[in-house]
């Protein structure tokens, strides 16, 4: 078989052509999204069109997966909420034009739920069957896996983690990576930092970095806690550009996670950086394809 695995976000659309072994044919391709924030439109169906119509140009293809951003009913293939990111992009259904344009079957989840899938079949989750990841940017988003199936939930919001309640906000706007610059900045009263330079400076031993960094860290721990007394995961991957610095991240989360809980016992087996990178949304999206495409 040959399937587009297709990873659309607010800055760019990627794709590739990949075997039912979810191995790369080495036809990748990455455009620029095309969003109009004056007019809170964008060309996202059209551009995937296209792309896949290059693709019918040179190989015969057998179906079409696609990660994306939003919230999407995955029976449907519609995307039923998206944030100001990308604009317009409700009510945007990529099955059903797909499939009416080029005759392809399709199927679309979440850009996490892929991401977490990806782990599942390629990565650190492999051959485990109860999962959470957890990605940590901008905002923060969560996918849950139950006995190696997604769990979407009745409104197909679940894993949306970013959201749980934290003090008086919410979990991202205390824990994300946009929330540990701000902070920085506020502290340190330093301007125009990025994760980059704030690294930089806790590595050389700058108090105010620390500071930071054991209130970002001790944010973080909340969720995760809050998410493994409910779930109770054998593995937390834990994925975002943040995990770079995994070496300095994760022994800090886990000393934060062993000292904060009731227990060892209510703690994951493992917590653990993702290891597929910007490739796992692709990679889940053409495993949901062919997990989807075997029950139709």
């Amino acid at each position: 078989m040959k399937i587009i695995g297709i990873d659309i976000g607010g800055t760019t659309i990627k794709a590739d052509l990949y075997d039912d072994f979810g191995t790369s044919l080495n036809q990748f391709k990455e455009i620029e999204t095309i969003i109009d924030y004056d007019l809170g439109t964008n060309q996202i169906l059209n551009q995937v069109c296209d792309l896949i119509g290059e693709y019918i140009l040179n190989y015969s293809i057998d179906g079409v997966g696609i990660s994306t951003a939003g919230v999407v009913n995955s029976n449907t293939g519609e995307i039923i909420y998206a944030g100001y990111t990308i604009p317009g992009y409700i009510g945007v259904n990529f099955t059903s034009e797909i499939e009416k344009r080029f005759g392809l079957s399709t199927f679309v989840e979440n850009d996490v739920n892929c991401a977490a899938l990806g782990e599942l079949w390629k990565g650190q989750a492999k051959d485990k069957k109860n999962v959470v990841m957890v990605t940590i940017g901008t905002g923060i988003g969560g996918s849950i896996i139950v006995n190696g199936q997604i769990v979407n939930g009745f409104n197909y919001t679940a894993g949306e983690v970013g959201y749980i309640p934290v003090g008086n906000s919410d979990w991202q706007s205390k824990a994300s990576t946009t929330a540990l610059i701000h902070l920085y900045q506020k502290k340190s009263l330093k301007t125009n930092q990025t994760g980059r330079s704030f690294f930089t400076d806790l590595s050389s031993g700058d108090k105010v970095a620390k500071e930071t960094f054991e209130i970002f860290v001790e944010n973080l721990t909340k969720g995760l806690l809050t998410i493994s007394y409910l779930l109770n995961p054998e593995i937390l991957i834990l994925g975002g550009g943040i995990l770079a610095k995994k070496d300095i991240l994760l022994p800090e989360i886990q000393s934060s996670l062993a000292k904060n809980a009731m227990d060892n016992r209510f703690l994951p087996k493992n917590v653990v950086a993702a290891t597929l990178g910007n490739e796992a949304g692709r990679i889940g999206a053409v495993k949901n394809f062919l997990d989807r495409i075997s029950n139709k």
